[in-house]
């Protein structure tokens, strides 16, 4: 194999991983909070000859190709849903409600919140919702959210406050599965001061349908352009090699 098929190989490898990525992103058009990833690609020269010290020795060959830097998130926006159920909540701004999972707290846009098994507000897989207290329990009572992010009862008394928690490097946090992100090592975010509550409302997914079905489409011309390119390099050296014989 030619350098120029390695380099259509690694083209072809990193386009297979992006369409995972685009397809993943399509998946979850109409999950609440979610937020799109997007690959970050390099080209990387590679000497095949090195001295000691890892320098490049004179004349040595090399090749050049592609590889995924990073899988980074989009944290736009996405668009305001209205549902009219009194447990919804969208943050207007910035900031993540704070969520406590086995694994410790985790971080999300979505605010499909609904009662779990224990009469805590929770998110629809039974995740408590963290206040400033802690998990607001409700039980039985007939609640909703107000702009300010207090949950009171029917009669205005206070129930909890939904903890929502801002941070400087949002890049840092990692995402899970369920619109769950978990905070970096270095950056274990700070409490909103005045966060602002959209009430009956969640946060829709900020995937476009549209530029994602477009990119799709690139990226299978692309993968079969780089495929073209590598049949074609293995029919050169096949027909260089039938001519020396």
């Amino acid at each position: 194999m030619g350098s120029d098929a390695y380099i259509a190989a690694s083209g072809a490898s990193t386009q297979l991983r992006d369409l995972d990525v685009v397809a993943n992103n399509l998946a979850n058009v109409g999950t609440p909070g979610f937020k799109r990833s997007e690959s970050v690609f390099r080209a990387v020269f590679d000497a095949a000859l090195r001295d000691a010290e890892g320098g490049l020795q004179p004349g040595a060959p090399g090749s050049t190709f592609v590889q995924t830097d990073l899988v980074g998130t989009d944290f736009a926006r996405g668009s305001a849903q209205k549902t009219g159920s009194p447990l919804h909540a969208m943050i207007d701004g910035k900031g993540f409600f704070e969520i406590m999972t086995t694994n410790g707290p985790r971080y999300t846009r979505a605010g499909n919140f609904i009662v779990n098994a224990t009469g805590q507000l929770s998110t629809p897989s039974g995740q408590a919702v963290m206040g400033d207290g802690g998990p607001i329990l409700i039980g039985d009572a007939d609640v909703q959210i107000q702009p300010s992010g207090a949950v009171v009862d029917r009669n205005g008394n206070p129930v909890g406050r939904l903890k929502i928690v801002e941070f400087e490097n949002l890049h840092a946090l990692e995402k899970e599965g369920q619109s769950l992100f978990r905070a970096g090592p270095d950056d274990a975010g700070t409490p909103a001061v005045s966060p602002i509550v959209i009430p009956e409302s969640i946060e829709g997914s900020n995937v476009q349908s549209t530029h994602e079905l477009a990119t799709l489409v690139m990226l299978q011309r692309a993968f079969e352009v780089n495929l073209r390119a590598m049949q074609v390099d293995d029919e050169t050296t096949q027909t260089l090699i039938e001519g020396i014989r």
